[in-house]
C-alpha cells in the first residue's frame, strides 16, 4: 500500500498549526478529523479549540486501533466512546462554545474496507465514489456572508478588511454588525430575506433571522439537536440524534483508491494524487480567491490566509 498526505494550515506563513489532524495507524486506521472553528476565536493554553477536539478525537480513535473488536463494533458505539473521550477532555474547561470535530475514517477489516464518515468531510473510492455531506446551516452562513460582502466592498477599499468584515459578521451576527457600523439594519434584513428565499425555507424564517442576527457563534445549539433542518450531527461530547452517521463496508477486491480529505478542498480532482489535490487547489484560489462565487464558503482568502485549513489523505 502507498500512502501520500498532505496537512496545510490555513496560515499562509505557517506560523501556527491548523485545525485539521490526519490519523494513520498502519494496518488499522487512516482518518482525517476537521476540528470546527470556534467563531469567538478561543484557544487554551495557546491550541486552537477546533483543532482541541480534533486531536482529542483522533486520539481516542488511535486508541480503538488496539481493540481487536473494532472491525466489528457498532458505529454508534464508536461514535459514543469517541464523543466522550471529548467531553472528558473538554468539560473541565468550561468552554462556552463546545469544541466540535467531522470524522473521516478507513477501517481495515481484513478482506474489506469499514468507512465511517460523520459531518462534512469527505472520503472518495477510486476516483468516483464520493461520501460527504453539507450542512443546510452552512448553506446559510454561506449566502449571507457572500451579500455582506459583496454590500462591505462599497464602502470599504482593501479587500482583506472587506473579508474581516463580513466573515465578522457572520461570525459574531448581524446584531454585532448592526451595533459596530458594519451593516445597517436595512442591509442585515435585506441580506436575511434574500437568504431565506434563495435556501427556500420560508417557514423557517423567524428561526434563519434568528441564527443569522446571533450568527454562527450560536451554531453549536443545533449541533446533536433536533427540531427543525438547521440541526446536524457532530462529535462535541454529546450523542449524535439524527442518525447522520455515514457507516458502511466495501470489499478491498473492489476498492483501488481511498481518499480523505476535509473542506479545505473546495473542488475534487479527476486524478488521485497530492499533486492533483493541490492543483485544484490552486485553481479554484485564482478563480474565486475570496470565495464569493463558484467555490462559495463560509469564508473567504486573504493575503494572509488561505479560506480554511486543507488535509487530504491518500492510500493506493
Amino acid at each position: 500500500m502507498r500512502i501520500e498526505l498532505f496537512n496545510r494550515s490555513k496560515y499562509r506563513d505557517g506560523s501556527a498549526p491548523g485545525d485539521d489532524v490526519p490519523l494513520i495507524v498502519p494496518g488499522v486506521v487512516y482518518g482525517v478529523f476537521d476540528g470546527a472553528t470556534d467563531p469567538q476565536g478561543t484557544h487554551v493554553d495557546g491550541m486552537p479549540a477546533g483543532r482541541l477536539a480534533a486531536l482529542a478525537v483522533a486520539a481516542e480513535m488511535a486508541s480503538l486501533a488496539a481493540d481487536p473488536g473494532l472491525a466489528t463494533m457498532a458505529g454508534d458505539e464508536i461514535i459514543i466512546r469517541l464523543s466522550e473521550a471529548l467531553r472528558k477532555s473538554t468539560d473541565p474547561l468550561g468552554l462556552t462554545i463546545p469544541p466540535s470535530t467531522t470524522l473521516a475514517v478507513m477501517i481495515d477489516c481484513g478482506d474489506n474496507w469499514r468507512c465511517l464518515l460523520l459531518g462534512d468531510s469527505g472520503i472518495r473510492l477510486n476516483g468516483q465514489e464520493v461520501h460527504r455531506s453539507d450542512k443546510i446551516i452552512d448553506t446559510i452562513s454561506t449566502m449571507a456572508r457572500v451579500a455582506a460582502f459583496n454590500d462591505l466592498r462599497s464602502k470599504i477599499t482593501d479587500v482583506d478588511e472587506v473579508e474581516q468584515a463580513a466573515r465578522t459578521s457572520i461570525f459574531l451576527g448581524f446584531e454585532n454588525a448592526i451595533a459596530s457600523n458594519l451593516l445597517s439594519e436595512a442591509q442585515a434584513r435585506s441580506i436575511i430575506d434574500e437568504t431565506v428565499e434563495a435556501i427556500g425555507l420560508p417557514d423557517l424564517a423567524d428561526i434563519i433571522a434568528t441564527f443569522l442576527m446571533g450568527g454562527v457563534q450560536t451554531q453549536h445549539v443545533f449541533g446533536n439537536a433536533i427540531g427543525n433542518p438547521l440541526c446536524f450531527d457532530t462529535i462535541n461530547g454529546t450523542p449524535p440524534r439524527l442518525g447522520e452517521l455515514e457507516d458502511f463496508v466495501r470489499p478491498k477486491k473492489q476498492v483501488e483508491t481511498i481518499e480523505l480529505f476535509t473542506d479545505g478542498y473546495p473542488s475534487l480532482p479527476e486524478d488521485v494524487s497530492v499533486s492533483a489535490w493541490e492543483a485544484a487547489f490552486d485553481t479554484a484560489e485564482k478563480e474565486d480567491f475570496h470565495k464569493i462565487g463558484q467555490f462559495a464558503t463560509v469564508k473567504g482568502s486573504t493575503r494572509r490566509e488561505f479560506f480554511d485549513d486543507r488535509t487530504v489523505l491518500i492510500l493506493t
